[in-house]
């Protein structure tokens, strides 16, 4: 073995261009390879961070005719599944928010989870200092709000890190949560995130089991089931504890019950990851597409230098060699290419898997387990040797110890019928399967640019945005924060260089659902039947519209007299028009909207608004009302005291607003840390970050596949030509024109193409049809059978392929016969 990997060293050494081109190849293709299964592996493939995770699921209630699926539980809900239910251990939950942590040097705004004491416990995760905070620190606030009367939190490791050094000491230290005092009481992990959304504190959401308020429904739920209980068991357990509360509840709103109200379950596997899998899946398919065509271009690589060694094997043999001599001297060949490829493949994947992730979205599931490990090592090693086996076959196969005396003739150098048929095959494969990658990339770069032209409903340029959240030590009453946002808006819209300023409680293009209940008058509703829900509901100040640039559709904009004491007034999209008065003029017609209380006022549409997205880009746009943020304190018992503020600039850079903007808001009160600061468009780019993702991978793995596939069939083409020296000499000594003998190359190879492009067309067909559910998780209003992209990626690939063609074609009308001739 070592004499064959030292000639095997020596032969790569005398022909460095071939050792070359195989290795770079081999590299990049098990370098792209390793580092996108480092991406699968550590998001799809590896086990959740907890004990056991298997049995942890996500607990949602549903209101049918909405457009989510998932929607959150009420207080009484989650106490009640807390009793009742046995398939559980036990169960905790929370809501995401934010917190601002004043008392250090410099504060910050981070957000947070208001969860439960048991979370830990149910997850099964230890804190890395300190504890997390118990049962009676998590007791009934108070006033009833959650989170609003905590005096434990505990922080993230990254803002441990970030904001107090790394230090020890943090455990006990005293700082202030939203202007109350709070006491840091444990540090989590590193890379714990739960329940992600970026949360980096966990405070005590101090749930009240004596607060019966079943419409408000605001809390995620996360089970761990008992040992032996299943999703199945745990799911059919439900369904029998929604007929029991069913029949022992008296009529009231939101009873949970199977027709309006059910409740369902989820894996906290399958919710974790379910948005990415797909898309993974897709990227791991398409570089190991890239592979097989690498490993195809280094078989024909050591075809042709199989040929050319014909001699050196017929000595070999007469010498005595057996085949499976002749065998393992080819395997170790390309053993030591294969080992060479999976090194420099290692190094890229270490760079690739770095330039991976700083593309991958913020907020995406699992993002910051992605790391160098041994899995990644172990699979770019294995890559290695399967692919050095893989390739070194093909010289292996077509080696024959038989016909010695035809070998050692110079005519024995010549290309067998086998081998050619083989090289061709090769060819021919390499091309079907560039085609099926390149149809794949053309689907997603087709879906994205479908996407990029969504109408979001709002003019994003001249755009900036920042957030802002008021501190209820600071603002106890809703009045207090009205009169805040009021003299912010003036200063705002004094500044030199904005046109127009705006605040709204919910920012699109994404936000999260706040449905709320309607009550429509003049029409029939039941406390037990269908519930009418807005899936959105924004309090915007009135220069809302204009600023944004969101069109009116009937009816009038808010505007100054809309205050506190003028009646009621609210503005609907399109889509709560289309849906609850269908046919008919929604203006002034009159909802409640906070349904089934007839203690709160009716409120009077007075005008309807173009539709803007709310739930992502591609996501169909839901209802929404909106609700002058003046008048919330009579419509919603309060005002909402965290806000985005959107500012359109008038002939300036918006970026240039965000210094004055700054001082504007110290001016109003110097404590209030500014966050989120983008421009609109900036917000738009992250809307679409996912796809985008996606589509540019996919075009530079498409590309790399559709490289190597032109030079497989130049390098066949270019072979041909130079093993058919003397037949194209005699043809031109005979009289043959040029152009007949550039078309005898052409047709040759473009038999070949085309051969390549049928099978990849019908590979194609087959493999979408049957990933069709796969594609539709990832495309967006493109289908995967899509007839423009599968016809312009073959034309595509038949002229890339006919220039690889002519290139060969038109040095075999350079062929002089005397020398061809000469040469035999």
């Amino acid at each position: 073995m070592m004499k064959d990997a030292r000639f095997a060293l020596r032969t790569m050494a005398k022909h460095p261009s071939f050792t070359l081109v195989a290795v770079i190849t081999l590299g990049l293709a098990i370098g792209v390879n390793t580092a996108i299964f480092s991406v699968v592996n550590a998001v799809l493939l590896r086990p959740l961070p907890y004990q056991d995770p298997d049995r942890l699921v996500r607990i949602y209630t549903q209101f049918p005719g909405m457009n989510f699926d998932r929607f959150w539980l009420s207080r009484p809900e989650y106490f009640e599944l807390r009793h009742d239910a046995k398939s559980y251990t036990d169960l905790a939950g929370w809501t995401v928010g934010t917190l601002s942590i004043g008392g250090i040097d410099t504060p910050v705004r981070v957000p947070a989870a208001f969860c439960t004491h048991n979370l830990t416990s149910v997850l099964g995760v230890t804190p890395y200092l300190g504890r997390f905070f118990s049962a009676e620190e998590d007791g009934p606030a108070p006033d009833g709000v959650v989170g609003g009367d905590a005096h434990a939190i505990v922080i993230g490791y990254d803002l441990w890190q970030r904001a107090f050094g790394g230090s020890r000491d943090v455990i006990g230290m005293k700082v202030t949560g939203d202007g109350l005092n709070v006491t840091i009481v444990g540090v989590m992990p590193k890379g714990f995130d739960f329940p992600g959304e970026g949360v980096e504190t966990w405070v005590p959401a101090q749930l009240d089991p004596r607060d019966f308020r079943r419409g408000n429904h605001f809390l995620s739920v996360i089970g761990r089931l008992r040992p032996g209980a299943t999703v199945a068991s745990a799911g059919a357990e439900l369904s029998s504890l929604l007929d029991r509360w069913q029949r022992l509840a008296a009529p009231m709103f939101h009873t949970l019950n199977h027709a309006n109200h059910p409740i369902v379950l989820h894996s906290l596997k399958a919710e974790t990851v379910g948005s990415v899998q797909w898309a993974l899946w897709l990227l791991q398919g398409a570089v190991l597409f890239v592979l097989l065509i690498a490993c195809a271009n280094i078989s024909n690589l050591l075809l042709a230098r199989a040929e050319a060694r014909s001699k050196e094997i017929a000595v070999r043999a007469a010498l005595g060699a057996r085949r499976g001599r002749l065998v393992r001297q080819f395997l170790t060949e390309s053993l030591m290419l294969g080992i060479a490829g999976g090194g420099i493949g290692l190094l890229i994947a270490v760079w690739g898997l770095d330039f991976t992730v700083s593309l991958i979205p913020e907020g995406a599931p699992r993002a910051k387990e992605i790391h160098v490990d041994a899995w990644m090592l172990a699979f770019g090693i294995g890559c290695s040797l399967v692919t050095s086996v893989l390739f070194g076959l093909a010289p292996v196969l077509h080696t024959r110890v038989a016909d010695l005396h035809e070998r050692l003739k110079d005519s024995g150098q010549r290309t067998t019928s086998p081998r050619q048929r083989f090289r061709r095959a090769l060819v021919v494969a390499e091309v079907a399967m560039a085609v099926v990658l390149v149809i794949g990339c053309g689907l997603v770069i087709r879906s994205f640019n479908r996407l990029q032209k969504v109408n979001v409903g709002f003019q994003p340029d001249g755009l900036v945005t920042m957030s802002l959240e008021l501190l209820t030590k600071t603002y106890p009453k809703s009045e207090m924060a009205a009169a805040f946002w009021d003299r912010l808006l003036d200063d705002l819209n004094a500044l030199p260089g904005v046109k127009s300023a705006a605040i709204m409680s919910g920012l699109p293009p994404f936000r999260r659902v706040n449905a709320n209940d309607l009550w429509f008058e003049g029409k029939t509703q039941t406390a037990d039947g269908p519930v009418w829900n807005v899936d959105f509901w924004n309090t915007v100040s009135a220069d809302y519209f204009k600023t944004m640039g969101i069109a009116l559709k009937a009816g009038r904009l808010f505007d100054a007299t809309d205050g506190p004491s003028a009646p009621h007034a609210i503005i609907v999209n399109e889509a709560f028009a289309k849906k609850f008065y269908p046919g008919e003029n929604p203006i002034g017609r009159r909802v409640r909207v906070t349904g089934f209380n007839p203690n709160r006022p009716m409120q009077t549409i007075v005008g309807v608004v173009a539709d803007v997205k709310q739930q992502g880009v591609e996501a169909p746009t839901g209802t929404e009302l909106y609700i002058p943020y003046r008048q919330a304190i009579p419509m919603l018992n309060g005002i909402s005291y965290r806000m985005n503020i959107v500012l359109r600039a008038d002939g300036v850079a918006p970026t240039s607003l965000v210094t004055p903007a700054r001082l504007a808001i110290g001016r109003q009160d110097s404590s209030l840390p500014v966050a989120e600061i983008r421009t609109m468009e900036q917000v738009l780019w992250n809307a679409v970050a996912k796809p985008r993702f996606l589509t540019f991978l996919m075009t530079i793995f498409a590309g790399l596949a559709l490289v190597l596939a032109v030079v497989g069939v130049y390098g066949v083409m270019a072979y041909n030509v130079e093993q058919r020296t003397r037949e194209l000499g005699i043809r031109v000594a005979l009289g043959a024109r040029p152009a007949g003998v550039r078309a005898l190359v052409l047709r040759q190879g473009m038999f070949l193409v085309g051969v390549g492009v049928a099978a990849g067309v019908g590979g194609a067909l087959l493999l979408n049809a049957a990933l069709s559910h796969a594609f539709s998780q990832v495309l967006f209003e493109t289908k995967a059978l899509d007839p423009v992209t599968f016809v312009l990626v073959a034309a595509l690939i038949v002229g890339v392929a006919a220039l690889a063609c002519w290139v060969p074609a038109r040095r075999a009308t350079r062929v002089d016969p005397m020398v061809a001739l000469r040469a035999e």
